[in-house]
């Protein structure tokens, strides 16, 4: 069962850190430290009741969990922050379980939404103006589509890509002009501002570690704080870009912060294992039983209120220019991604799941 707009956490008033690009990384975050930390009461936060039976629905496949909170309302106020108005055909790049695009073929009735990913993992019984296609973002035909869109979404693509100015890039030369992309990404660095985070507290060691296990894979994890660059590179007009600070577990004072913790919280213990093994195995050299081992360490430290930790979410949004508009005047660098001369005719076509 979907979860409802009014059934899903409402983060109105979840703060951007900033509006500027974090070239420092110094930007600070407004959460602040509960002086009770061990209370999970959320007496004012009427809102609280309704959240239990949609966020603790989630769906199993493959052996691994999708979580329909994470899948969406995790890391945003809404499900787009570009100015929509009336889009007539959407895609979403990693669609996963397709909630996000359920979602929005509900808001926009007539718009045309199609989801793309590599497992069938999308339901069947969904509004009747989406698509679902098993497919690979990375194939050459991308780089230029028959029917151009106005609007892509991208989230949570960190550790998908090689690189990921190519997906950006492949966005611009799909939308018509004047259409939006959008990217929402978690960056992989942990903070905490008030020095409660030990140098050797297991999380942050896991983040450093997973990090340098990425990197060995070609898959890097670090890409929010460069998005804002890389769409002006591509091509983009009128980026945005706002940051926001999500606590690791409940340490929070604020009544949102502290529930949005909490199920942040869940979701790392449900999901470090997926998170952890193919990186830890494969680039490492660790066994899975080691992998296990190591884990159940992490996921006490995940859960330690003491320790004011939090990650920061980057959403970017961009605009193709109109012909008759100022261009973008962020030059492209020697090494960044072109398109091919031609796309081999062997390939297969994308398979139509919903």
């Amino acid at each position: 069962m979907t979860a409802s707009a009014s059934d899903r956490l409402r983060l109105d008033k979840l703060r951007p850190l900033s509006s500027a690009t974090d070239l420092t990384d110094f930007t600070h975050s407004t959460l602040e430290a509960d002086s009770d930390p061990q209370s999970d009461e959320f007496p004012d936060f009427a809102e609280t009741q309704s959240l239990t039976p949609s966020i603790y629905d989630y769906v199993k496949k493959y052996g691994r969990t999708y979580h329909r909170y994470m899948a969406g309302a995790l890391f945003r106020q809404r499900n787009y922050f570009a100015p929509l108005k009336k889009p007539k055909r959407m895609l979403d790049i990693g669609c996963g379980t397709g909630i996000w695009c359920v979602e929005m073929a509900k808001e926009f009735p007539r718009a045309r939404v199609e989801g793309i990913d590599l497992s069938p993992i999308q339901p069947h019984d969904t509004p009747e103006n989406i698509d679902f296609f098993i497919d690979d973002i990375t194939r050459l035909e991308w780089w230029r589509c028959a029917q151009p869109y106005d609007y892509i979404h991208t989230r949570m693509s960190l550790g998908i890509f090689e690189d990921f100015r190519e997906i950006i890039q492949k966005g611009y030369n799909n939308l018509d002009p004047g259409g939006w992309m959008e990217s929402q990404e978690i960056y992989s660095k942990v903070y905490c501002n008030d020095g409660t985070m030990p140098a050797t507290w297991e999380l942050l060691e896991w983040t450093k570690t997973e990090d340098s296990a990425a990197m060995r894979l070609g898959r890097p994890l670090r890409i929010a704080n460069k998005l804002k660059t890389w769409y002006e590179q591509a091509g983009f007009v009128d980026v945005h870009e706002d940051i926001f600070a999500i606590p690791i577990n409940a340490w929070a004072r604020d009544a949102r912060d502290k529930l949005l913790g909490k199920f942040f919280h869940w979701n790392m213990l449900q999901g470090v294992h997926a998170w952890s093994v193919e990186y830890f195995v494969t680039a490492l050299g660790w066994t899975p039983a080691e992998v296990e081992v190591y884990l159940a360490g992490l996921r006490n430290a995940i859960g330690d209120k003491s320790v004011h930790a939090y990650y920061k979410v980057w959403v970017v949004w961009g605009r193709k220019p109109f012909p008759d508009e100022p261009q973008s005047t962020v030059p492209k660098p020697s090494h960044w991604p072109q398109e091919p001369a031609s796309a081999p005719g062997d390939d297969d076509d994308a398979t139509t799941v919903v």
